[in-house]
């Protein structure tokens, strides 16, 4: 698929066939669907009339096989969607040579969806709602007949996007199957699928900077409080009730009404509000309805609503938001605007710097991938990337390299007004209401744009607040980063010297020494990291503590101070690059220029984060932490307690502060989380009133029934406890068969680790098969949101989940009426964070924060069960330390 292609076009070939257990007609492969196109437009159709339903009736493997491999016998390839490791296995059912895979096509261009499921496909293409699920093989190949066509005419038609003609010269310019074969649909798109119109009309251009959106100037709020409009508590009242005789899915919840009047009471008196709403509170509508209207009613005021991921970000303004508006005319002209972290965006200059006319096949395509992402950054960014995208294009990493080094999140000024990063910004400088995250709303009073411009937040989801502002202020350096740095200076280094004579010779030999020496220095740091403690396992964060033996034994500080002399003589040795003249002479190109600075700055600001790190490895309230792999390693350093840092930074500079969650409390009581985000901590005695704030606390309790769900500890339930995981990895493991048959699956597991996941799934995946209920389970690094999709659309499934499914899923009706909780999920006592946290709180006030931890966590997990009014099961907790 991505090597080249000679041969002339005459047909377009397409397949689906349908795998199914090895038992079905010795053969895991047993019903097949295939349609030829003709470049007349006339199709060929074969089917084998096979179903699972039928598969007593059906016609021996072998005889599909050979039907298969005579209706494709004069097809140079075939279009179809397969898993990457069934290539060969397909190639060969068919009788083919070649297969372009659908799924890489589909994230290759619309690389902005979030889940590639034929179903989400199919709703996309024909931009309806699908009923049904599942999909006959003849479907599969008319849903893959649909995407070449919609790919071929529409994202490579110029009539209908605008850059599709960068996006052609590049393809070609690649020079393989994938590319040739969908730029000849395009040029003769006509002749396959008819039309009144050529969607190819003008020529191919490199010129795809033209095709950027640029920046506009930024016009600031006025943030004062000086004569703001109140929210009146009737006019809400009227308005939800307005909503709820109109007649758009909207209902009235007295739950909903009340916590949106707390809302519009912050708003009004300038307070810090916590208010925790239980499921079905409906808190998001409930603090946008007032949040619109105070905007409404205060044309100079300005609001931040932050959520803890990107995914929950665009459903407040994708979905929430957009409902708001469309219900509300009145808010329609209010503008908004949503604004990720700098990092989430690719540097459209800095794309332009890494490409080089060499670039062919696989990293071409890489490239244009990123270039793909640009055109689409309003709904895109570099962690959309999917599995495929990463199998076909990141085999040698070469895609990983030039994500890292084309980030926004370093080195993307407002100067470069063509940039993702940038449009946003400048559009939410001019915004009256920004939809943002955690993460990003820590840091903008320190963005050069944004700073100042908000002085109201609302903080969705606010139980995960201190870990991103933890993160947000933490310094790390991963050895693979630096390592990349190193390898493209050594390599600049290189091409200068074909060259270079005398003093230009003499200082890129002196550069390419002390890079070697810094590439040595990656090794020995590791060793250094190893010996400072010998039992630390590969991939585990381990605490790296001043008090450890080590850290003095094996002189940690002086490994980051030897870096600055070769990190000056690379930096003196590159000085010729400022002088045009010496550039020219050298045959140094502009981008290249440009680009050798960036890795220059990119390798000062990994040098002082390290510095950073190593002097705050002394400072108590500091989580310093390492991890080692095979070959690399990567430090981090963290602030341990930040209520402090949020007091500063938000309390003393904002209006309002709103903290909301579904899980806040601790024993029906705030204090725990009042001190995590400084609540306690006194304001200044200056005689500043603006600088104080009365702190509000409310909870709203959930209006589902209760009887909507049964929490059961079984009588044969252990204890979780670590010391015990013999025992209780025997009850897990003879337990859960029978929960999830009795169920009829539609059960979500959930574990505290991983290491927990894989142990009992090893032991439980067959006899869970024998039950006849489809078992997905989650696996690091890959995309939840398909393993979501997955459950949804397979019925009386079966999900084991770690981490992110405690949370922020959402399993509407009878797709799940069982959570099962196999331990209880104490935070890992050697973690970091524990470590640190014991050397800086009184024991009292740290085992306050460790159950605290817990017991949200915990509630969590629960709440993933009812989540709406009709929802019923039960959660059934197999660690028996719950009953205490």
């Amino acid at each position: 698929m991505l090597k080249p292609f000679n041969n002339e076009f005459q047909e377009i070939a397409f397949v689906y066939v349908h795998k199914g257990l090895k038992k079905d007609s010795n053969s895991n492969i047993y019903s097949a669907a295939g349609i030829i196109i003709g470049s007349n437009g006339k199709r060929k159709q074969y089917f084998s009339s096979l179903t699972g339903k039928t598969l007593d009736k059906a016609p021996d493997c072998k005889q599909v096989r050979t039907e298969l491999k005579s209706f494709f016998k004069n097809q140079d390839f075939i279009f179809a969607f397969t898993a990457h490791d069934s290539l060969d296995e397909l190639q060969a059912f068919c009788g083919v040579k070649r297969v372009i895979d659908l799924g890489f096509i589909a994230e290759f261009f619309l690389c902005h969806l979030k889940s590639y499921s034929p179903k989400s496909l199919w709703e996309y293409l024909f931009k309806a709602k699908r009923s049904k699920i599942s999909f006959s093989d003849l479907e599969m190949v008319d849903l893959s007949i649909e995407l070449i066509s919609y790919i071929c005419g529409t994202i490579l038609g110029d009539k209908h996007t605008a850059y599709a003609p960068a996006l052609r010269y590049f393809l070609k310019k690649s020079n393989t199957l994938f590319s040739r074969a969908l730029i000849h649909i395009s040029q003769d798109y006509q002749k396959y699928f008819g039309g009144l119109f050529a969607p190819y009309t003008v020529s191919d251009t490199e010129n795809w900077r033209k095709y950027l959106v640029k920046s506009v100037k930024k016009t600031s709020n006025n943030n004062t409080r000086k004569d703001f409009a109140r929210i009146s508590s009737s006019k809400l009242d009227n308005i939800f009730k307005a909503l709820s005789e109109s007649g758009n899915g909207f209902k009235l919840r007295k739950e909903q009404v009340v916590y949106a009047k707390h809302i519009a009471a912050a708003l009004n008196d300038n307070a810090v509000l916590t208010i925790e709403a239980g499921t079905g509170t409906g808190k998001t509508q409930g603090y946008l309805i007032p949040v619109m209207e105070f905007l409404r009613c205060n044309p100079k005021a300005s609001v931040v609503i932050s959520t803890y991921t990107k995914s929950l970000q665009e459903h407040i303004f994708q979905t929430e938001l957009a409902q708001t508006c469309e219900a509300i005319p009145l808010y329609r002209d209010i503008k908004t605007a949503l604004l990720k972290g700098k990092s989430s965006y690719i540097c459209a200059e800095k794309l332009d710097y890494v490409y080089d006319n060499t670039f062919s096949d696989t990293h071409l395509l890489a490239w244009l991938f990123c270039l793909n992402i640009v055109f689409n950054f309003r709904n895109a960014d570099v962690d959309s990337i999917q599995e495929k995208i990463k199998f076909y294009l990141d085999k040698d990493f070469f895609l990983s390299r030039i994500l890292h080094e084309v980030s926004a999140g370093t080195g993307c000024t407002p100067r470069h007004t063509r940039c993702p990063a940038q449009v946003v910004t400048s559009e939410a400088g001019s915004a009256d209401l920004v939809i943002t995250n955690h993460h990003k709303l820590a840091l903008l009073d320190r963005d050069t744009v944004l700073s100042g411009l908000f002085s109201n937040y609302i903080i969705d989801e606010a139980n995960h607040f201190e870990t991103a502002v933890r993160n947000a202020f933490g310094n790390e350096v991963s050895s693979r980063d630096v390592k990349d740095t190193l390898d493209y200076l050594e390599k600049s280094a290189s091409r200068i010297l074909r060259y270079a004579h005398d003093n230009h010779e003499k200082a890129m030999k002196r550069a390419i020494k002390e890079l070697n020496f810094l590439r040595a220095f990656m090794g020995e740091f590791r060793n250094m990291l190893l010996k400072i403690n010998p039992g630390a396992r590969y991939g585990v964060t381990n605490p790296l503590s001043y008090d450890n033996p080590g850290f003095k034994k094996w002189n940690f500080k002086s490994y980051i101070d030897s870096m600055q002399e070769p990190l000056a003589a690379i930096k003196k040795s590159f000085n010729l690059i400022k002088d045009q003249d010496i550039c020219r002479m050298l045959k140094i190109q502009t981008r290249t220029v440009k680009r050798i600075e960036t890795a220059l700055e990119q390798l000062a600001d990994y040098a002082e984060s390290l510095k950073i790190i190593e002097e705050n490895i002394i400072h108590e309230n500091n989580i310093t932490a390492y991890q080692i792999f095979n070959k690399n390693w990567t430090i981090m350093a963290q602030w341990v307690q930040v209520g402090e840092l949020i007091h500063q930074e938000i309390y003393t500079k904002k209006n309002c502060v709103v903290y909301t969650a579904a899980t806040l409390c601790h024993r029906g009581r705030f204090d725990s989380f009042q001190y995590i985000t400084g609540m306690n901590i006194p304001f200044p005695n200056n005689g500043d009133t603006a600088q104080t704030k009365e702190f509000r606390f409310v909870n709203i309790p959930s209006p589902f029934s209760k009887d909507a769900m049964e929490i059961i500890v079984p009588d044969t339930a252990v204890s979780g406890k670590y010391d015990n995981k013999v025992l209780w990895t025997a009850s897990v493991v003879n337990a859960l068969p029978g929960l999830i048959k009795a169920n009829k699956g539609r059960t979500l597991v959930l574990f505290s680790s991983y290491q927990d996941l894989n142990l009992i799934a090893q032991q439980v995946k067959d006899a869970i098969a024998a039950t006849n209920y489809p078992l997905l389970i989650q696996q690091p690094g890959q995309s939840t949101i398909n393993l979501c999709d997955e459950f949804r659309t397979l019925k009386e499934s079966v999900l084991f989940g770690v981490d992110t499914f405690w949370y922020g899923v959402d399993f509407k009706g009878d797709t799940l009426t069982q959570v099962i909780i196999t331990r209880i999920p104490y935070p890992p006592p050697s973690d970091p964070v524990q470590v640190a946290r014991k050397k800086v709180m009184s024991p009292r006030d740290y085992w306050d924060r460790y159950h605290y931890d817990t017991e949200i966590k915990i509630k969590q997990g629960i709440g993933r069960l009812i989540r709406c009014d009709t929802d019923r099961g039960k959660v059934v907790i197999l660690d028996s330390r719950y009953r205490f």
